[in-house]
């Protein structure tokens, strides 16, 4: 191999370096932008992985926020429900006091009307008493002293009424004050 066809084996390996060169030229932004696009690829891929990710945890925060609105709010419920259950408790309280209060009242009427009751049968027994004693002051004064006696030792000489029922007469007590001073 002599110097041509070093030379032009040069002239090829220029040519064809020359070739690549034009080639890779033409090629270069093809390869130029294959490997700009692959990195936007993964950059719009991680954007919309991240923007799955930012979707699904609002989607988690709402929920935890929805149920914590809804317990607030059965919370808010049952703070009423028990606000309403003490007004209602207060009331019924309240009316227990009054009608404790009426019965008390009620007891007390009852108990005045008996003692009255009773104080009114004793009042009817010494005016019977006063009218089985005068007919022994007309009929007998020795069974009018037994009577006055008796009746003393039964302690109704107290319940004899202090006035009189007809206007202008004398009580019933005054008459037995006046048969005692006639007997004794």
């Amino acid at each position: 191999m002599s110097t041509e066809e070093s030379k032009s084996v040069e002239p090829q390996s220029s040519e064809q370096q020359e070739t690549p060169k034009q080639g890779s030229i033409n090629r270069l932004p093809p390869k130029f932008s294959n490997k700009k696009s692959k990195p936007v690829t993964v950059y719009l891929a991680v954007l919309f992985v991240v923007a799955l990710l930012l979707l699904v945890m609002s989607f988690f925060m709402q929920q935890r926020s929805h149920q914590a609105l809804e317990d607030l709010t059965s919370s808010m419920e049952e703070s009423q429900s028990a606000a309403t259950l003490q007004m209602d408790n207060q009331r019924l309280q309240y009316e227990l006091e009054q009608a404790q209060d009426t019965i008390a009242r009620m007891e007390e009427d009852q108990a005045a009307l008996e003692s009255k009751t009773a104080d009114l049968e004793k009042q009817a027994q010494a005016l019977e008493w006063l009218r089985l004693i005068e007919e022994a002051v007309r009929t007998s004064y020795g069974q009018a002293k037994e009577l006055v006696d008796q009746f003393e030792e039964s302690g109704l000489t107290d319940y004899l009424p202090a006035q009189s029922v007809v206007e202008g007469e004398d009580s019933p007590a005054d008459v037995y004050k006046d048969i005692y001073a006639m007997l004794n």
